[in-house]
């Protein structure tokens, strides 16, 4: 089955144009009758009045993923149906059912399904991921609607340049994708499935996330087909008695890492060795690894979770901040030994010179104690003598005198100097942002996330309080941008232009369909399906305006017979 566009038909195994007579793709190869498992939608399906079905991609234990094309933005997409393949069947509607005994943990699992793609699509600004933009139910089931994204995967980029790169190749490869890691760990959304093969570069040449599932599909101990890759997958991922969390993303990211510099991934994660010394990196790669980058690394893939580098944040620190923290504090070590070693020499070389040094600097002191002696008897003669004036006075006229004179200290900042960073989650950025922070720093939002915070409310910054930086260093945050869901109002009888126009000022994308109405006139607002709904900002909302214009009645003149 194929959709049929202006071209012709439509592959279902790439969404390019399938030319009238083809029996199957040029450029993938995809039969022109093709279909998918018995499991699985059928290709041709249509979702949600707008998306069309085609093949099957990848099954990642929690959802079906399909090839997909969007037939009012024109073009194609990735369709994510969530599909428990070991808690369900499909029934020949397209329906699934819950397999006998296991509803609750369909139930379960599909809740957190929905809450999981309404984060991603939370997030869809950052950078660094593939976004999810409409999320809707049908068939018993749940769907997400994400773009799709022409490039080859790291993977097949790694194998066409030989196998790996150099760091100074991955570096601005890896930085901005470790802040969208950040960002998503901020906002408790966990990837737990980091490896090459989940990574897109675009044509543009930077890194997208893409691969998401529930964690329980990315675990040995749930009722979900476990979706492990080897020597990507952390340990505890394996384990029934060890908890997952952003340590794990860790673990993941670290050995995509590892597999770019060296050509290789780790050992498998449930084979490693408990000491963690069983990460191998070819001695020709070793010498043009820095050393800095290896030690990240080997923290950042340590077997026992508890000795792992614990956040993204930590370990992008090691991986771009740890040789200047290291030299600054070398040369905090090395600075008054150098010092002293110096005082020596001179005092060794000198030291003829010293002893006149030391009895000019008594001779001069003892001047100086002497005036000073003379001048405090000049300055307090009447009180030491019995003047007889009150001794308050005197002693406040004499404070105010040496405050007034006291010469202003000229000593500056050098320009060199280091602020230590203020301390801002919490506060509110609208009241904030006028004050002038210690430094002169500056606030910049980097984003904002939904959240039960009030608006505005800081929930994360870059850098940390208290890290050293520079005067005028700017500090970004994520802001909250108060709560996640939005009712969807009434807004029948409202002209749909207005009504338009409203909703996607409270953050919904908007369809329009027209329909027959017995009660509105045309272009008013019949009803919206939505109504009353607490739906995620970017949610398609469906209006149902009116087609049937109205026409006024004339009076009848002859009420009164």
């Amino acid at each position: 089955m194929s959709e049929k566009n202006s071209q012709g038909r439509l592959c279902m195994g790439c969404m390019n144009p399938l030319p009238e007579g083809r029996n199957e793709c040029g450029i993938c190869g995809y039969p022109a009758n093709g279909n998918n498992e018995e499991l699985y939608l059928k290709v041709g399906t249509v979702l949600s009045d707008r998306y069309l079905v085609g093949k099957m991609l990848e099954h990642t234990g929690d959802a079906a993923v399909y090839i997909g094309y969007d037939r009012v933005l024109k073009g194609t997409i990735l369709i994510r149906e969530f599909l428990p393949d070991t808690l369900v069947e499909r029934k020949e509607s397209g329906e699934l059912l819950a397999i006998t005994g296991c509803e609750n943990a369909f139930r379960e699992y599909y809740e957190k399904f929905r809450a999981h793609a309404r984060a991603l699509a939370r997030m869809r600004d950052l950078p660094s991921i593939v976004p999810v933009y409409d999320i809707f139910e049908q068939n018993h089931t749940a769907y997400t609607i994400s773009e799709y994204h022409e490039g080859n995967t790291l993977e097949q980029r790694l194998r066409q340049i030989g196998g790996y790169m150099k760091w100074d190749e991955a570096r601005p490869l890896f930085m901005p994708l470790l802040s969208t890691l950040i960002s998503l760990h901020t906002a408790g959304v966990l990837h737990l499935g980091i490896t090459p093969r989940n990574i897109i570069i675009g044509n543009d040449g930077k890194l997208l996330l893409k691969g998401f599932s529930i964690s329980e599909a990315r675990r040995v101990n749930t009722d979900l087909r476990p979706h492990l890759v080897s020597g990507y997958t952390a340990p505890e991922q394996y384990s029934f008695g060890q908890e997952v969390g952003e340590w794990t993303d860790v673990y993941g990211l670290a050995a995509t890492l590892f597999r770019t510099l060296t050509g290789n991934p780790p050992p498998d994660g449930s084979k490693r060795a408990k000491d963690s010394n069983d990460l191998l990196v070819p001695s020709e790669i070793a010498k043009e690894l820095p050393d800095y980058v290896a030690a990240a690394l080997f923290n950042a893939l340590q077997v026992n979770p508890e000795l792992r580098t614990r956040s993204i944040e930590k370990f992008r620190d090691e991986l771009s901040t740890a040789p200047a923290v290291s030299k600054l504090r070398e040369d905090d070590e090395l600075e008054p030994a150098q010092e002293e070693t110096e005082e020596e020499q001179e005092t060794e070389n000198k030291s003829g010179y010293t002893k006149y040094a030391v009895l000019i600097v008594a001779i001069i002191f003892i001047i100086l104690l002497l005036i000073g002696g003379i001048t405090v008897l000049l300055l307090f003669r009447d009180e030491i003598f019995g003047g007889g004036e009150s001794l308050e006075p005197s002693t406040t006229s004499s404070l105010e005198e040496s405050t007034t004179t006291r010469p202003k200290s000229t000593t500056t900042q050098p320009a060199s100097a280091k602020y230590a960073t203020p301390d801002l989650v919490g506060k509110n950025l609208f009241e904030i942002r006028e004050e002038t922070l210690i430094g002169e720093m500056k606030v910049e939002v980097e984003y904002k996330v939904y959240s039960n915070k009030a608006k505005g409310t800081i929930i994360s910054q870059n850098p940390s309080p208290e890290t050293p930086a520079e005067k005028g260093a700017t500090i970004k945050v994520v802001i909250s941008d108060g709560p996640e869901l939005i009712t969807v109002p009434n807004l029948s009888g409202w002209n749909y232009q207005h009504a338009e126009l409203y909703l996607k000022a409270l953050g919904f994308r908007v369809n329009i369909t027209r329909v027959y109405s017995d009660t509105y006139d045309i272009d008013i607002v019949e009803s919206i399906e939505q109504e009353g709904k607490e739906l995620p900002e970017g949610s398609l909302v469906n209006i149902r305006v009116s087609e049937t214009p109205k026409t006024t009645a004339e009076p009848d003149t002859n009420w009164w017979d």
